[in-house]
């Protein structure tokens, strides 16, 4: 058996102010909406919010394929999000980092 990510859930308190961040900001679409339960197309797997009134432990780390990445930071930048610098991390490979309402970091790439 193969298995394959099909979603990333995030567990979060405020799920107005992140459901903004990951449909405004960012620009996923929503695929369904719940009061509990936000589900977003992010390309080859889905993006899931879920209400928790307590915080999970630990971080989550969510990349986001770009091609340019400075034109991406740049193009979230202009939505509000706050971004870090863009990263050189070898030949060919570009980062950056940002985070989303609750702590968790978004990370544009050009690894394939």
């Amino acid at each position: 058996m193969q298995l394959h990510i099909r979603r990333v859930v995030l567990f979060a308190k405020d799920m107005a102010g992140m459901t903004d961040f990951y449909e405004r900001k960012i620009g996923l679409k929503v695929l369904s909406r719940e009061p509990e339960f936000v589900d977003f197309d992010a390309g080859a797997c889905r993006l899931a919010l879920h209400r928790t009134g307590t915080p999970k432990p630990g971080k989550t780390k969510i990349c986001f394929y770009a091609e340019d990445v400075s034109a991406a930071r740049a193009e979230l930048k202009a939505r509000g999000v706050k971004m870090g610098p863009d990263l050189g991390q070898g030949p060919g490979l570009k980062l950056c980092n940002a985070k989303d309402p609750e702590g968790n970091i978004i990370q544009l790439s050009s690894r394939r």
